[in-house]
């Protein structure tokens, strides 16, 4: 297909492999009133794939769509599986690169949840940059600016610039990553950390909820090094991380040895691609029978999980999902209503006594934390993976 050029490698060679349309803007911001949200922003997701690198992205973005701002929550810490790894995570980064007196800076920092674990050790200080930051005290040793990074200049020398799903948000990855290695003060050296979610997730292991107006890209190994090797950056690391549905990459000197992740050939990817709209009908004639059999007993079904896949699936699924209920633990969702559907988000002590005759649990990787808060409400009803 000519007119495109991979975000990632910039190869000419990109197919056309799915198509959504109508889908929220955003995904992460919830809306106070049931005809607001109801009323969101949408856009169409029209994703190719690059023949040369594998990089999948979205053909119909429109950058002007997109506004992050105040009211932006996508935060994970609230769930112990995921406040586990990000502490994890934390104390590898510390360790392996030895941050203690250390200046760290990350890149759409949200609260600054992970700039504060990051720099729990001796004497580090983080600066955060994120305009959807609501104000507060992050920390002692921490300071978040509510602005884009490079907006303003960056002051000390950062020794790790950290990014963390924040790349697949931009239009112009690669442009993006060159503007970080610029805005760095001349003669600074950092490591340069990015995660990302794994595109490989959504076309090896069937994570079609993914898929979001949100994301941009979607990066595997090959390309995520792309990006950074455009920008001059040798990539030391490239690995998969939370159960395969995240990947990380890290750049060191020149010439340092590198380690990276196996990706399948282009042409591999491009099968996998190709049988994706087969597989969300698939799954979406599956789980509209699921919601009539227990519509049929008077029951509802609690749809765990009001992040992107949770937003996705209750959208694609349309009426036939009217008796999802969305569930969250963050309390900050509660309450609110979904872009789109306008359904509202309920906390999981309210779920007894909705008749709830089924869980699905929007990502598998809590279903073992999911079933015991499900239990522990006194809930019999199956818990089950999307």
């Amino acid at each position: 297909m000519s007119g495109f050029a991979c975000l990632a490698c910039g190869g000419r060679h990109v197919e056309r492999f799915l198509a959504l349309h109508g889908v929220p803007v955003f995904c992460n911001v919830l809306w106070s009133d049931r005809e607001g949200a109801q009323a969101a922003p949408r856009g169409d997701l029209d994703l190719g794939i690059c023949v040369d690198c594998g990089h999948v992205f979205n053909l119909a973005f429109d950058p002007e769509l997109v506004r992050y701002a105040e009211g932006y929550e996508n935060s994970l810490h609230h769930s112990p599986r995921f406040q586990a790894y990000a502490e994890e995570l934390a104390l590898d980064l510390r360790r392996r690169h030895g941050l203690d007196g250390k200046h760290v800076v990350e890149i759409a920092c949200g609260q600054g949840d992970f700039l504060k674990l990051v720099c729990a050790g001796r004497d580090s200080v983080g600066t955060g940059f994120d305009p959807s930051f609501r104000g507060g005290e992050p920390g002692p040793n921490l300071a978040i600016r509510r602005e884009y990074f490079g907006v303003s200049p960056l002051g000390r020398a950062p020794d790790l610039v950290c990014s963390r799903h924040a790349l697949e948000h931009m239009d112009a990855p690669a442009e993006f990553v060159a503007m970080m290695k610029d805005a760095v003060p001349a003669g600074a050296a950092p490591v340069y950390f990015c995660e990302v979610p794994n595109s490989l997730y959504s076309l090896r292991d069937g994570g079609v909820w993914d898929f979001i107006y949100e994301h941009v890209s979607y990066f595997n190994a090959r390309s995520l090094a792309a990006c950074f090797a455009r920008a001059g950056l040798h990539v030391t690391r490239t690995w998969e991380t939370f159960a395969g549905q995240f990947l990380c990459l890290e750049t060191g000197p020149a010439g340092a040895p590198a380690e990276l992740a196996a990706v399948p050939t282009g042409e591999e990817l491009q099968v996998l691609a190709a049988g994706l709209g087969t597989e969300v009908d698939r799954l979406l004639n599956h789980w509209r029978a699921e919601f009539a059999r227990v519509a049929a007993v008077g029951g509802r079904v609690a749809v765990w999980g009001s992040g992107s896949k949770g937003v996705t699936f209750l959208n694609l699924m349309g009426p036939d999902g009217a008796i999802g209920v969305p569930v969250d633990i963050n309390p900050a969702k509660h309450g609110l209503f979904l872009p789109g559907v306008g359904r509202q988000v309920v906390a999981p002590e309210d779920l007894p006594g909705l008749n709830i005759a089924l869980v699905l649990v929007m990502n598998p990787v809590y279903a073992e934390e999911i079933t015991g808060m499900v239990r522990s409400l006194g809930i019999t009803a199956p818990v089950v993976g999307v």
